[in-house]
């Protein structure tokens, strides 16, 4: 290995000689692999380490869909669901059930709100995960009676518990009932199910198991493939049994046929990261075009260096060196540049991340375990070599003379390897404003799209306006009456704070991240042939809910205290669902009514409850701006009957909402000390977090294309800087002969207007490819929006056109008695 260690000093040695060179090729270099290591950091965390369980990708995950009424298949499916896949389906090993919930967990201080899994003894047999301490559940466990046991996640034993080996065996309080820790898992975990810190035993009683539960879907199930089972196989059996409990069932077989229910059964790994995968390709796609556009530059930096020393490498070949030692010592030169370029692009990297932590990060799946570790090195280093041997063997190709004695000859004329070398220069610059163009037209698509969901009406008012959220414990507050009593006491204290204007609580916060849907139907409503139920958001909220957020009433009332459980049930709609029950007619006074019997899902029985509509209010974005929470609207319970467990109360404040947090805390748990408060945020905050997904995406998109313009620009520049260099001697001859410093001017430039124009076409062709790529991206825009497609033109074509006036200006400015006496 001598040689590599002289040819590295070498390489080195000359190096730092050329400093500008050197300085300029790392440094470019080095911004476009630390965009490219930032953004693989988070490809690799959120999408491409697998899950920690022994073959993750035959675990699946079943979900039941339902299109025609608007479910959004966010859960899976019912407890029937799981009873019958586990007696009809063969391909599966072990299959589960889990579901989430938010408790509160007590120990020898204040209770804190923990997330917890509530999962089926099968689901660690399924994982194939032992415990770090302790055992997992056994199969009796799963009954009723027998359930209260818990195993505690790595991080919860460390935090809570002072990783005390002998908490094996001690009871846990969860909402005030006793729970028996058996287990701890080992931190790795935690990765299968991020922000889950404990696993609860599931057991399902005779009445969740009865048909009447079909199509509540209330959990995830899940089932791992046995050895030799295919996908293919899973979704034919999946598929088939829901055909045949169609014919079991027939009295709603139409419903669901026309609602469009089936099964997606698709990577339990998958779907985890399925609402961010595009997304986090398509920017890694835009690191990597900058890292094109800037690879692109260097190499044409590394084509003017070797022309230079095109002599020098001659003079060497002639004087005894081998053609490929001279080869060697170029590629070793590049890759030890790219190195250097690749360590100060980590540094760089790491930096990226920590600044873009203002896009929370820590939301994505498994964010909080992004950083630069040793697969990104990896990658860094990977992009280092691959770039260093190319821009090592390129001036080998280009300018490196089969016939020494041209070289050694040659006086300023032009050669066949100087012809080439300045055909792959040209070539490499139409690439790069293709590439520019395409990165510069996808970004400003996703900034279009981005302003057009700020366009959106939310259907509330966020401006001073705080919330905070509570569970209540069914243990301690048993019925309705102690949920009204609790709710209505904490909004007396509440509106009784000073600057609080109005408030009011509901089980669905816009924005909130959750919602419920329910099947609702409409007296005398008569449905067209092959029309499907719907599934509205339901809310349940109190009298002044809706006057806190500033929710506009389009006609009748808001509830009032009147509204109580023992008084008329009364129910409000949003203008979708009036649209969709009575268009073109008054709603007020009309009635609704939810099924009771699944049997008779569309008919009224003596247990139905009719529901009379008091007010229509504007629709309300409960889930996202971009889809409203359901296409199908929502409708209102007053919470006085219709009490909840889960609140989030609301208050509209005189001033800055935040001087209020502590004193809505105090009023709450005041009332009751061992309640936690959590989820505490304005709804200015909420709107601004719902919308990061899509403001994330656009402001680094444009970021990258910023960069990539600019070191397009510089290329443009050097590629006709250099050529105007070349040229001197013929344009100083074409002075000399009369020429106008107007025609040199042109001249230069209708060279540089060549290569923009092909790179023009070439990107446009590139741009019609987005249409597939950002599919699902866009919102209110089109993949062919002229206008953003034209304004890209405009600037890119303005910015290039600056590049080529520069070296222009400057061939007007040669002297033909200098140039020519040379």
């Amino acid at each position: 290995m001598d040689w590599l260690t002289r040819d590295a000093r070498l390489a080195g040695r000359l190096l730092i000689k050329d400093k500008g060179f050197t300085l300029t090729a790392a440094l470019t270099l080095a911004i476009c692999i630390g965009a490219n290591a930032a953004l693989f950091s988070v490809v690799h965390s959120v999408l491409l380490r697998p899950l920690p369980v022994p073959e993750p990708d035959r675990i699946l995950l079943m979900s039941n869909q339902y299109p025609g009424a608007g479910a959004d298949g966010s859960t899976n499916s019912g407890v029937p669901d799981y009873y019958d896949r586990l007696r009809e389906t063969t391909v599966y090993g072990e299959q589960a059930l889990f579901n989430h919930s938010s408790v509160a967990m007590g120990q020898d201080g204040p209770p804190v709100r923990v997330r917890v899994a509530n999962v089926t003894p099968s689901y660690f047999r399924l994982m194939r995960v032992p415990p770090a301490a302790g055992r997992t559940f056994t199969e009796d466990e799963g009954e009723i009676g027998k359930e209260k046991k818990v195993v505690l996640s790595d991080s919860l034993w460390r935090s809570q518990f002072g990783a005390d080996p002998g908490v094996l065996g001690r009871d846990v309080r969860l909402d005030g009932e006793p729970y028996t820790i058996v287990g701890v898992m080992p931190p790795s975990f935690q990765r299968i199910d991020p922000g889950t810190v404990l696993w609860r035993a599931l057991a399902f009683t005779a009445e969740q198991k009865s048909d009447q539960q079909r199509h509540s879907n209330n959990y995830w199930n899940v089932g791992r493939l046995k050895p030799g089972a295919t996908l293919a196989q899973a979704r034919s059996q999946v598929n088939a049994l829901n055909a045949a409990n169609l014919e079991r069932f027939p009295q709603y077989k139409e419903l669901l046929v026309n609602a469009g229910f089936h099964t997606t059964v698709e990577g339990f790994a998958a779907r985890l990261v399925k609402d961010v995968r595009r997304t986090l390709y398509l920017l890694w796609g835009g690191a990597v075009f900058v890292l094109l556009i800037g690879g692109v530059n260097v190499t044409n930096l590394v084509l003017v260096r070797a022309r230079s020393r095109l002599k020098e490498m001659a003079t060497r070949i002639a004087l005894g060196a081998e053609v490929r030692h001279v080869a060697r010592q170029l590629v070793v030169e590049s890759l030890l540049l790219c190195t250097a370029a690749s360590a100060i692009g980590l540094a760089l990297g790491a930096a990226a991340l920590r600044g873009v932590s203002a896009f929370n990060l820590e939301d994505l799946p498994y964010g909080s375990d992004i950083h630069i570790d040793a697969p990104t090195v990896a990658y860094a280093l990977g992009l280092a070599v691959l770039i260093g041997i190319v821009m090592g063997m390129i001036p080998l190709a280009t300018v490196l003379p089969r016939r020494l004695s041209e070289v050694l000859r040659e006086e300023g004329r032009s050669s066949s390897a100087s012809s080439s070398a300045g055909v792959l220069r040209r070539a490499l610059i139409v690439g790069q404003v293709a590439f520019t163009f395409v990165l510069l037209v996808g970004a400003g698509l996703l900034l279009a799209s981005f302003r057009r969901v700020l366009q959106v009406e939310p259907g509330f008012v966020a401006d001073r306006v705080l919330t905070a959220s509570v569970v209540l414990p069914k243990s301690r507050y048993k019925d309705d009456a102690a949920r009204r009593a609790f709710t209505d006491e904490v909004l007396r204290r509440i509106r009784a704070l000073p600057g609080v204007v109005t408030a009011g609580a509901t089980d669905t916060i816009p924005l909130g991240g959750s919602h419920n849907d329910s099947v609702i139907l409409a007296e005398g409503y008569q449905m067209k042939p092959g029309e499907s139920v719907i599934s509205p958001n339901s809310v349940d909220v109190t009298p002044g809910y809706f006057e806190a957020l500033g929710v506009q009433l389009d006609r009748g009332r808001f509830f009032q205290d009147s509204d109580t459980g023992s008084g008329l049930p009364v129910i409000m709609v949003d203008q979708t669902l009036a649209r969709r029950f009575w268009p073109g007619q008054d709603p007020i006074g009309r009635r609704l009514y939810r099924p009771t019997d699944l049997n008779n899902l569309v008919g009224i029985t003596d247990k139905t409850v009719f529901l009379t509509v008091v007010g229509v209010v504007r629709d309300v974005k409960l889930g996202d701006l971009t889809e409203g929470g359901k296409a199908v609207g929502a409708y209102f319970f007053p919470m006085s009957q219709d009490t909840s467990t889960f609140l989030t109360f609301a208050l509209k404040t005189s001033g800055p909402p935040e001087t209020a947090t502590g004193s809505l805390r105090a009023a709450i748990t005041g009332l009751d000390r061992e309640l936690p408060v959590f989820d505490v945020a304005t709804m200015e905050q909420r709107l601004d977090k719902s919308l990061l997904n899509r403001r994330s995406p656009a402001m680094l998109a444009m970021g990258f294309a910023v960069v990539a313009l600019l070191l397009s620009a510089v290329g443009i520049y050097g590629v006709l800087a250099y050529v105007v260099t070349q040229r001197k001697k013929e344009i100083g001859i074409r002075i000399a002969l009369g020429s106008t410093a107007r025609g040199i001017f042109d001249l230069v430039l209708r060279e540089g207007v060549w290569l923009i124009g092909t790179g023009f076409a070439a990107g446009a062709v590139g741009a019609m490819l987005l249409r597939k790529v950002l599919e699902g991206q866009l919102f209110g825009t089109s993949a062919t929006d002229p206008v953003v497609i034209g304004t890209v033109a405009t600037v890119l074509a303005a910015v290039a056109l600056c590049a080529c006036a520069l070296p222009a200006r400057r061939a007007m400015r040669i002297d033909p008695i200098i140039v020519l006496g040379e």
